[in-house]
């Protein structure tokens, strides 16, 4: 019997070692506080149609995105096109009213290097 518990906790190891060496990268997520310096919008699907220039530098957050800009996805690629314009609809709120903006993004979806935000709360 104690042959048997000591196999299955080999084996038990073997897996989990396995696993953690597979290659699978997690993606990470971040949030930063900041003025919309400019809108982009694109008649095709570079940098996902539609993206804001943010006044903090989303690439200090999460390194693997690229400087100062985010992408939207209006392309539908990462969420509905529905979803992605009432996205920017808020940033270009952000942008008018000259709020400062919650900005959520994640480093694992990227148009053309910037990193997809998957989220955005314009803040009083």
């Amino acid at each position: 019997m104690l042959k048997a518990t000591a196999l299955m906790g080999f084996k038990a190891i073997s897996f989990a070692l396995l696993f953690a060496a597979s290659g699978q990268a997690l993606a990470a997520s971040a949030t930063v506080v900041a003025h919309i310096d400019r809108m982009l919008m694109t008649a095709d699907s570079t940098y996902g149609g539609c993206m804001a220039l943010l006044s903090v530098n989303p690439a200090d957050a999460l390194p693997g995105c690229g400087r100062g800009w985010v992408s939207f996805s209006c392309s539908g690629d990462f969420t509905d096109r529905v979803r992605a314009y009432r996205l920017v609809d808020l940033a270009q709120l952000a942008l008018a009213s000259g709020k400062r903006a919650q900005v959520f993004f994640r480093d694992d979806m990227k148009h053309n290097g910037y990193c997809f935000a998957d989220r955005i709360d314009v803040l009083r």
